[in-house]
C-alpha cells in the first residue's frame, strides 16, 4: 500500500470512530494540524482530497455545511434508512 493509501485508511478509521467529523478534526486527530495558516491550507486540501476519494469509493458520505466539509460512514445512511422504514 502506498503512502496515500495508508493516510486514506487512517482518515477512514477516524471517520468511523468520531462521526460526523470535520476536516480539521481529522487533521488534529492524526497529529497533522499546524498553527501556521499556510500549512493549514495544504493540510485541509490533502484531507479533502482523501474525503473525495473515499466518497467516490462509497465508503463515506460528505456534505458541505456552510463552509465546513463534514463526513460520516456510509453505514450511517443505512441506519437512517432502516429507521425511516420502521416509522
Amino acid at each position: 500500500m502506498d503512502k496515500g493509501g495508508k493516510l486514506r485508511k487512517k482518515i477512514l478509521e477516524v471517520i468511523h470512530a468520531k462521526w460526523p467529523v470535520h476536516v480539521t478534526e481529522v487533521a488534529k486527530e492524526l497529529g497533522m494540524w499546524s498553527e501556521d495558516p499556510k500549512k493549514q491550507k495544504v493540510i485541509i486540501a490533502k484531507i479533502k482530497y482523501h474525503f473525495d476519494q473515499l466518497a467516490r469509493d462509497d465508503l463515506i458520505k460528505v456534505k458541505r455545511i456552510d463552509r465546513a466539509l463534514v463526513a460520516w460512514p456510509i453505514e450511517v445512511e443505512k441506519y437512517r434508512l432502516i429507521h425511516e422504514l420502521l416509522k
